[in-house]
This record gives structure tokens, sequence and C-alpha cells, in this order.
């Protein structure tokens, strides 16, 4: 019982305390109040003198808190410089130290103004006596007047730490700031050439390799897989560079950079790892590049649009039966394929997808290859219709939706990261 009573009057004597506080301070802010009313009426009857004493009151009054209220010093202020004037065409120099010593007391009341006045004061009484004032603080003849230059000379010595400090500080910012977009260009340019060089290495399996004593292509082979005969085809770069401006029109309309690109190597390497002929992988490396051809025959609005209306989200759509007619450069050996790509990558493994509702093996490999390598650079990409996400959850979301998305090619693509 005895240390709850101790605790009950400990905790007593701090309520007490803190209630005797509030009163002093409501007490001293009631008085403010009234001091300032005072100054301010005599203030407006341009009685500067008593307004200057009432004021003083007032800041004496809150000296002893840990600031002096604004109203306070917002007031202060005219009064002092209004006083000052008063003593300037008065020439009651003797009444400036009094000023001189309030100020330093009360640094907060002085301002550009209120300064330059007391400098012209001082000059204009020093000239009078006959005596030279230096802005380097020396006077030799009158304490006053030494005094005064001084608080001066402290005050642009204290201003011009505080500009040096600012200055410094804003330099090692600059500097860091500087370094920052440094590092994030090199990282920039790291990645653009890991990313060039990834995209060269593919290409290189387009210019001239060949496989056959008779000098023919490797893609002269995948014709067996659409079962469309060995016709004559133009050379596969000219194919993969025909292929390649076209990826980069569909980039520039869509607005997402280098999509082509990173869906055609991804497709590649996804079907490399399924153990695709390298010669039919080859072939849809190409296809992945120009699969959404079909947005080229929509307006660009709607393909940046952030909100889009049923009547919208139909001719989006559309886009997968738009692409033929962008198609024509491809070799009718091979065209099947493409058309594949552009026509049947929203098929879903379950039927739900578009246009024809196709489901598993019935949709081209073609197709469901670029529909999850597709899904997976759009997840880790910046689009304006979701957040960026990082590697592992994109992965994660593609498994977990097994009737969208082959779960053959997605554990191949997991395989390949």
């Amino acid at each position: 019982m005895s240390i709850r009573k101790s605790i009950k009057l400990i905790i007593s004597t701090i309520v007490l305390l803190q209630s005797t506080l509030c009163v002093c301070v409501a007490q001293t802010e009631a008085q403010t109040e009234k001091l300032l009313i005072r100054a301010n009426d005599k203030y407006t009857s341009r009685q500067y003198k008593e307004a200057y004493d009432e004021i003083n009151k007032a800041l004496k009054l809150n000296s002893t808190r840990d600031f002096i209220p604004v109203n306070v010093l917002l007031l202060a202020e005219p009064i002092y410089f209004s006083y000052l004037e008063k003593i300037a065409e008065d020439k009651e120099y003797v009444a400036l130290e009094d000023v001189e010593e309030k100020l330093f007391f009360y640094p907060q009341v002085e301002s550009g103004r209120i300064n330059d006045l007391i400098m012209g004061i001082v000059k204009e009484h020093a000239g009078s006596q006959g005596m030279q004032v230096s802005y380097s603080g020396r006077q030799a003849s009158n304490p006053f007047y030494e005094r005064t230059i001084s608080r001066f000379v402290n005050q642009a010595q204290k201003q011009n730490k505080q500009s040096m400090f600012v200055l410094g500080t804003l330099c090692v910012v600059v500097v860091l700031f500087l370094t920052f977009l440094f590092a994030v260009l090199l990282i920039c340019i790291h990645t653009l050439r890991l990313q060039q060089a990834r995209y060269g290495r593919t290409r290189g399996f387009l210019s001239g390799r060949t496989i056959f004593s008779g000098g023919k292509d490797t893609l002269g082979g995948v014709t067996d897989v659409y079962s469309m005969g060995k016709n004559l085809l133009p050379p596969p770069r000219e194919l993969a560079v025909n292929c390649e401006k076209l990826g980069c029109k569909i980039d520039m309309i869509t607005s997402r950079r280098n999509n082509s690109k990173n869906v055609s190597e991804l497709v590649y390497k996804v079907a490399f790892q399924m153990g695709v002929p390298q010669e039919e992988a080859i072939l849809y490396f190409c296809a992945a590049m120009v699969y959404d051809a079909g947005f080229l025959d929509l307006s660009p609005d709607l393909l940046i649009s952030k909100s889009l209306s049923g009547a919208d989200w139909d001719e989006l759509k559309s886009h997968v039966e738009k692409a033929a007619k962008y198609l024509r450069f491809v070799p009718k050996e091979y065209k099947q394929i493409f058309i594949d790509a552009a026509s049947k990558h929203h098929e879903n493994m379950d039927g739900s997808g578009y246009p024809y509702g196709l489901t598993g093996d019935s949709i081209p490999l073609v197709a469901r290859l670029i529909h999850v390598c597709e899904s997976f650079v759009s997840i880790i990409s910046v689009r304006n219709y979701h957040d960026i996400k990082d590697r592992e959850s994109a992965i994660a979301e593609l498994e977990a939706k097994k009737d969208i998305y082959d779960a053959e090619i997605v554990a191949a693509l997991r395989e390949i990261l």
C-alpha cells in the first residue's frame, strides 16, 4: 500500500505542476495580449517612444520562454524602426544606445532596414563629431560606436559563415547527386550492352549459318513442321532484318521500348530449352518480333489509354485479326507460323482466350510460347496498367495461372532464368 500511495503522490505532484505551468503560461499570454494592445494603440497614434516601452515589456515578459511569440516579433519590428526614425529625426543619440542594448538581448527583432537605419544614425553622429566610422569595426574615440560597428561586423561574419556552410552543403549535395547519376548511367550502359550482346548472339544464328551439305540454311528444315514443302527462300538475314524493322515500329506505337527484342529473345531461349530444334526456334524468334503487328492498324491513343470502355477493349482485342497485311514480306513457306503467332497468342489453355477459344495443345506452340514470354516481360516491365514486379514474383504469377499459361513452358522459363 505504501508503494501505491507513493506512486499516487508522485502522479498528483506531476499533475499539479503541469496545471501550475499551464496557468502560468495562460497568465503570460493574457498579459502579453494586453501589452500588445497598448503598444499597438501607441504605435497607431504615433507615440513611438511609449510604443517602444510597451513592446519591450512584452519582449521581457516572454524572454524566459523557449521562444518569443511571432505576434510579438511582428509588432516589435515596425515599432523599433519607427522609434529609430524618430531618434534620427530628433538627433537623440543617447536613446540609440538603449535600442542597441535591447537588440543585443532580443536579436530576433533585428531586420535589414533596422540595421541600415542604425548604421546611418551612427555615421551621421560620427560625422557631426568629426570622427571616421569604419565598417571594419575600428572606432577609436567612442566605445558606443565601437560596440555598434562591432555588432554589425559580427553579424556580417556570422551571415558569411552561414552562407559558406549552405554553399558547402549545396556543393556536397550536387557532387553526390552527380555521382549517383553517373552510377545510374554506367549501370544503364552496362545493361544495354548485355542486352545487345544477348540479342546479337541470337541474331548470329541468322547470319548465313548452314548445316546441310547443299548449303541450305537452317530455316529450310522448318517447312516440314507445317507440311508446306520446301521452296526457295530469301536470305534468312533479310527475313530477320525485316522482322526487326517491323518490331521497332510496333514498339514505337505501343510505347513498349525493346519489347519485340525482349520477347523474341526469350521465346528463342525457352523453345531451345524445351528441346525444339534450333532451326525451328530461330523461326519462332523471328515471328516473336512481329506478333503484335495488328496494333499498327489501331489508334495510338487507344494503345496508351489508361481507361478503356467495353468498346475500346473489343477494338484493342481485334489486333490479332489485323496483322496479316503487315506480314506479306514473310515467305509463304513460313507464313502460317507468323499468322499463328500473331492471331493466337492470346488463346488460353482452358479455352477462355480469344479470338477462337482454343484449348491445350490445339494452340500452336509458337503462340503458347509468345503468350508466356510476352506476359513475363510485361510483368517485369513498366506498364501504365500495372505495377512492376521482380522476376520471381512474375514467374510465381505465371505458375499460379495454369488455366491460362502452358505449365511446361513456364517451367522451362524458370529453368533459364
